[in-house]
Order: C-alpha cells, then sequence, then structure tokens
C-alpha cells in the first residue's frame, strides 16, 4: 500500500500526471513476465527498475511467486 501512497503523491505534485500514471503502469507492466530481469539487482534481494519519470523499488519472494514494489519515487 505504501508504493500505491507514493505514486499518489508524486501524480499530484507532478505537473504531468499522465506521464507518472502512464510509467506506474509500465512497471506493473514489466515485472508481470520475469522480474529479475525487468529491474536491476540493487542489494539482498532489492531490485530497482526506472520509468521516467519514476524509479521503482521492489522485492521478490521465489518461494511465496510474490513480487512487492516497496516504495517509488521520482527521478
Amino acid at each position: 500500500m505504501e508504493a500505491v501512497e507514493d505514486v499518489l503523491r508524486i501524480t499530484m505534485a507532478s505537473g504531468s500526471k499522465s506521464e507518472v500514471v502512464k510509467a506506474s503502469t509500465q512497471i506493473q507492466g514489466a515485472l508481470k513476465p520475469d522480474p529479475v530481469a525487468a529491474g536491476d539487482h540493487l542489494s539482498e534481494g532489492l531490485y530497482f527498475i526506472d520509468r521516467e519519470p519514476l524509479r521503482g523499488f521492489y522485492t521478490i519472494d521465489v518461494d511465496e511467486m510474490l513480487v512487492e514494489i516497496v516504495n517509488v519515487k521520482q527521478v
């Protein structure tokens, strides 16, 4: 839920709201088929993916087959 709040906050503050929403959708779509290949490994199970103007940080739980976007920042 925290990542959703991040996207909403960035969207409201952004001059280009449609670009933020588009980037958020692109991040979600890119992670579905192969989250490991979609982003870059940062450290200890934390990955990031860039879709201008956003950077999403996410974790992958292989056992549970779960990808969790834990934070979203404006690039």
